[in-house]
């Protein structure tokens, strides 16, 4: 659920990356939910084709998810199917952190991936043959070589996660069976410790839409492709008249399922983002050597972090963690024995990292805590000065009401 204040500072960034029109109609499906096209139109009081518009731009940037939703029909009627939009209110502000995704990349890789992930960034989602068309008079892709260079900078993005393959344009999502519409009734009292919270419409239409792994991540190399300048202008002509297409589709038919489109992977980049800021507080915490460790840990468990917003890592052993501490520049001159100490400084309090049966996994729900209380503390500190932040650490520490005089003493 997202708050008002979420939902205003969303409409606020729609309203300066695409104007007031486009922000009303997000507003909308912000404040109402997913909708029907009629609904949005009835609702905003604008014109289908403008709210069409506004659906297509959102669409274009990733903002917004069509899918079609079943549901039950009347008593003795079929089951009836309703097209239904949207919007994706975590890809919105994903939109004020793109500096930080450009500098990532910019960190890891060339000048050419820099340009690359910021054409995507700037359109929203594009086929192979946009990208090309995009750089084909620049002074890098103007020739053959330089389309090859091209799509190898491209496939060096996409299997580093920062570009992905667009999810399905209009995800189908059937009624749940009776197993999945009420999984507290099938379970019995042993196992009532690992209930699952069902999950949200939002998550079962990203789950429903998100290709297979290994078509998520897939970008075929053409050796074709820049030989021929007057392929490139047909294919050019082909996608407008898919676009035109797009535009004339019926009430959910926004997309053109054919074409393969790509876009930035926010979710890799957040990632990142989040190892940053965890790999610092370690450091500045502990030392150099724990967040050697810490960023091997990270390493080691990257394949296995499916979500984003994951309480902790897989469990690791003492082995795993030391044979990817040994791959790094600074990791090569640490033993094993040492290694192990250095883990038992790192489960220590405050845990950043949890031991069960000889294995350590990440606690990224505490070291996200830690960072959230020593920004808070920081602004306590520099708005109310020392004696405030004093006061406000020893509450915090102390996690209940304390008497006005025992603060005052302990203080």
């Amino acid at each position: 659920m997202v708050s008002q204040y979420g939902i205003k500072y969303a409409v606020h960034i729609i309203t300066n990356h695409f104007g007031p029109l486009v922000a009303k109609v997000c507003d909308c499906l912000l404040k109402k939910g997913p909708l029907p096209l009629r609904e949005i139109v009835r609702y905003t009081e604008l014109s289908e084709t403008l709210v069409r518009n506004c659906l297509l731009v959102l669409i274009q940037h990733n903002c917004l998810q069509p899918f079609l939703l079943e549901e039950e029909g009347g008593f003795g009627e079929v089951n009836k199917v309703s097209s239904l939009y949207m919007v994706l209110f975590d890809n919105v502000l994903h939109r004020v952190r793109f500096s930080k995704f450009m500098a990532i990349v910019s960190q890891e890789f060339n000048k050419l991936c820099v340009d690359l992930i910021e054409t995507l960034l700037q359109h929203g989602r594009l086929s192979s043959e946009q990208i090309f068309d995009g750089f084909r008079d620049s002074t890098e892709g103007s020739s053959s070589g330089g389309m090859e260079a091209l799509q190898e900078n491209i496939h060096k993005l996409v299997m580093a996660r920062y570009v992905e393959r667009c999810p399905i344009s209009e995800p189908f999502l059937a009624l749940p069976s009776e197993e999945e519409a009420a999984p507290a009734r099938r379970r019995g009292a042993k196992s009532a410790k690992v209930f699952l919270e069902p999950e949200t419409l939002e998550q079962r239409v990203l789950a429903a839409a998100v290709p297979p792994e290994g078509m998520r991540f897939s970008f075929e190399l053409n050796p074709e492709i820049g030989a021929d300048r007057e392929k490139a202008e047909n294919s050019s002509t082909g996608d407008k008249r898919k676009h035109d297409a797009l535009e004339s589709g019926t009430d959910g038919g926004f997309v053109d399922k054919q074409v393969v489109l790509w876009r930035v992977n926010c979710e890799e980049f957040t990632r990142r983002l989040r190892h940053k800021i965890c790999i610092e507080i370690v450091r500045t915490r502990l030392d150099d050597e724990a967040a050697t460790v810490f960023t091997a840990m990270l390493n080691a468990s990257r394949s296995e972090e499916k979500k984003i917003k994951t309480a902790s890592s897989v469990p690791l052993s003492e082995n795993s963690i030391y044979a990817e501490v040994i791959k790094s520049e600074k990791g090569r001159n640490m033993t094993l024995d040492y290694v192990i100490s250095v883990l038992v400084g790192l489960s220590s309090s405050p845990p950043f990292v949890r031991v069960v049966d000889n294995s350590y996994s990440i606690d990224y729900k505490h070291i996200i805590e830690v960072a959230q209380t020593d920004e808070v503390e920081s602004i306590v500190y520099k708005k109310y000065g020392k004696d405030a932040y004093r006061m406000f650490r020893l509450l915090s520490k102390t996690g209940r009401f304390l008497e006005t005089d025992k603060v005052i003493s302990l203080n």
